[in-house]
């Protein structure tokens, strides 16, 4: 996602927040400084306990440069793409969500003179190095791209509705219902959600230079225009199997008109062919807008206070979704617009980050967060390809992956593969030594199955008990904070009516060499930033003993129980 101007997403911490988080910061950086604090873990599930979704973590790709990371023809995949996707798949029993399209989406045309396709490219910027197209040109195989990612992939895909061209739209969704349904279908990927437009409340920004904008676009006239739109594209496609997801908004009701409750009311799903086909709402989020010489201070965008603050931006829309029956998801976000942030996006702290805002996102019912990626951008999951800056120093240059990659294989070895787990927030309290304890370690409990009954309180959980804990220390660990046996600590003591002393744990460690480094993160002990994508090393899973363990600053453990 680009932005042209800052003021309109969060600044993130106010002036105030960020002078505590140095003071904090100063007062974790005490070298060889051990705290304690105890969490309790509850008897049930709570009742407000979320639901997981398996995709929870998902792609969002943008569309100019979707061969890049699907591969150059069909039946060619990126073979490196491939393998960091079934590292996810064997963690959480499915391959991860893809949603393909953003900015460039609304610039893009069919032209089957083209075999694939092509992208036309502005100059590069301090702001924005891998801008994106001023034009995609959709070929014949563009969407028959998809066959080449894994069997039982979802795919979200968007069309064309900036040009406000009916035709242009019906021939992007003939082509794409073509590829998934008639003369081209029968490959194992699924075309799950139609997106008809990408941040149409942007569309009345004039600073965009060479993209068509609407001075006077308000929720009123978008509405009508998407309904009309849906509609048309459901008259050439068959919707029997795939649905229409809605919004695609870059704000909220925070700072703009356009938000679930304004769309709603303005009868955007008051058509009922167009309402009972439209499952999803679908709305983007980042934590600020990056720009050249911008400074942002290391622990500022992992900072626990932080992270639920920006979440919170969408907290009532999140609500008016559920209770007008759509799924709602984040269906583009990241760090910080603008490709991320040098020095932050690029680094261990997108890591801890990611792992505690998916987590939070679903703990309030966001049932997925498509993380964007293109190719050079600094806040990338991966990079499907060479010979790209994007800070990390990758040497030799290849394709590779990104800091931000071992929050997906956290996260979706914490959610499982049952099919059935749920989340919810715990809890965490102020210890017996300096600093806020509730600033620092962010908790979440993971249950499996739909019982919420204890089988004897204080007694066996068995099935009914927690299965895994998350734990993520946010403190920033830099450089010139010592040595790894300087490095601040936290002793966690589990405890509560959901403790049982009888059921043995094994923890797992996301370590990071600091807070901003960008190689040498494990998890388990095993590496990922493999010329193959293939992990080295072998799995390291330590006993939890009598309860207790330790945390370091920049690390997040996952505790499983039997």
């Amino acid at each position: 996602m680009t932005k042209t101007d800052p003021s309109t997403i969060s600044p993130g911490l106010s002036a105030l927040a960020l002078c505590l988080l140095l003071l904090e910061s100063a007062i974790h950086g005490v070298l060889g400084l051990v705290e304690q604090t105890i969490l309790t873990l509850p008897a049930n599930k709570p009742v407000f306990a979320e639901q997981l979704s398996p995709n929870l973590a998902a792609f969002s790709i943008e569309m100019d440069h979707w061969p890049d990371w699907a591969g150059s023809a069909v039946g060619q995949p990126n073979a490196f793409v491939l393998q960091l996707l079934k590292n996810l798949r064997e963690r959480v029993g499915v391959p991860p969500s893809i949603r393909v399209g953003a900015a460039s989406e609304d610039r893009s045309l069919v032209d089957l003179s083209y075999q694939v396709g092509n992208a036309t490219f502005p100059p590069p910027s301090a702001n924005v190095p891998y801008p994106e197209a001023s034009e995609v040109r959709i070929g014949q195989d563009w969407y028959a791209l998809s066959s080449n990612f894994l069997p039982g992939t979802r795919f979200t895909w968007g069309l064309n509705l900036r040009s406000l061209n009916r035709t242009e739209t019906l021939a992007q969704a003939s082509l794409l219902g073509d590829t998934f349904q008639g003369s081209r279908a029968g490959a194992d990927v699924t075309l799950e959600l139609v997106e008809i437009g990408n941040e149409p409340d942007l569309y009345s920004n004039t600073a965009v230079p060479g993209v068509v904008a609407y001075p006077t676009w308000t929720p009123g006239n978008y509405s009508s225009t998407w309904s009309e739109y849906a509609k048309a594209v459901m008259g050439v496609m068959d919707f029997s199997g795939p649905r229409l997801q809605t919004g695609a908004l870059a704000a909220g009701e925070t700072w703009r008109p356009f938000n679930v409750r304004s769309l709603l009311e303005a009868g955007l799903l008051d058509d009922p062919v167009v309402g009972n086909k439209t499952t999803v709402f679908s709305q983007h989020l980042y934590s600020g807008v990056f720009a050249a010489g911008m400074s942002i201070t290391a622990g500022q965008l992992m900072d626990k206070r932080n992270v639920r603050q920006i979440v919170a931006q969408r907290g009532n829309d999140i609500v008016a979704a559920k209770k007008a029956g759509l799924t709602y998801v984040l269906g583009e976000t990241n760090s910080y617009a603008n490709h991320g942030a040098p020095g932050i996006s690029n680094t261990a702290e997108s890591a801890i980050w990611a792992v505690d805002y998916m987590l939070y996102c679903a703990s309030l019912g966001v049932a997925r967060t498509h993380f964007h990626n293109g190719v050079g951008y600094r806040y990338n999951v991966l990079q499907p390809t060479a010979g790209v800056d994007d800070g990390t120093n990758t040497n030799p240059p290849r394709a590779h992956i990104m800091p931000l990659y071992h929050a997906f294989l956290v996260v979706d070895e914490a959610i499982g593969s049952s099919g059935s787990s749920w989340v919810a927030e715990l809890g965490t309290t102020n210890g017996t030594g300096v600093g806020s304890l509730n600033t620092v370690l962010a908790a979440y409990g993971i249950w499996e199955g739909n019982s919420t009954q204890n089988q004897a309180v204080g007694g066996s959980q068995g099935a009914a008990g927690v299965k895994r804990v998350v734990l993520i220390n946010s403190v920033p660990y830099l450089p010139g904070n010592g040595t790894q046996e300087d490095r601040y600590a936290l002793d966690v003591y589990l405890g509560g009516k959901g403790w049982d002393a009888s059921r043995n744990a094994t923890i797992k460690r996301l370590f990071t060499p600091t807070t901003n480094s960008s190689h040498g993160l494990t998890w388990a002990n095993q590496s990922f930033d493999t010329t193959d994508g293939k992990p080295a090393g072998q799995v390291v899973e330590e006993p939890l003993v009598n309860g207790t363990l330790r945390t370091y600053a920049s690390e997040v453990v996952l505790i499983t129980w039997s």
